[in-house]
């Protein structure tokens, strides 16, 4: 009888230490990339990213550029500065580094037509940091 007992307990003991051992391992990708997200709003205040631009009639104006939560988001006003109706159903946003390469290209939707001084703010999202970016410039799809 005596044998059974410690032929059980040995079992579970084995059980216990090989399905245990693993347990306090943690991934630390998964929580570095969590300590990177839950850290909070980092905004990108580069003088070329934030300033007022204009291409052809369209004033780019009021530009903030928010990397959180894993995604970064540009958001601009878009104002038509001349005198007449004008059509834009979207422009290109080309984000470069600080050696004039191109990081990445956006897109911002206006929908079709501002009329003569109106404005628009539009907004286009990536899913990486775009905070490190030196400039943007804008360009009118046609």
């Amino acid at each position: 009888m005596k044998k059974i007992l410690y032929l059980s307990l040995g079992l579970i003991l084995s059980i216990t230490l090989i399905t245990g051992c693993g347990c306090s391992k943690t991934d630390d990708t998964k929580k570095d990339d969590t300590d990177k997200q839950q850290q909070g709003p980092t905004a990108n205040t580069n003088t070329d990213v934030v300033k007022d631009q204009t291409v052809d009639v369209f004033k780019f104006e009021k530009t903030s550029l928010v990397y959180e939560d894993g995604n970064s988001k540009l958001q601009t006003t878009v104002t038509n500065t001349s005198s007449e109706l004008q059509q834009i159903s979207e422009f290109k946003i080309h984000f470069k580094d600080e050696a004039g390469n191109e990081i990445v290209t956006l897109t911002g939707f206006v929908g079709g037509e501002l009329q003569a001084g109106e404005s628009q703010v539009i907004s286009s999202f990536y899913g990486d940091d775009l905070t490190q970016a030196n400039s943007i410039e804008y360009e009118i799809v046609k």
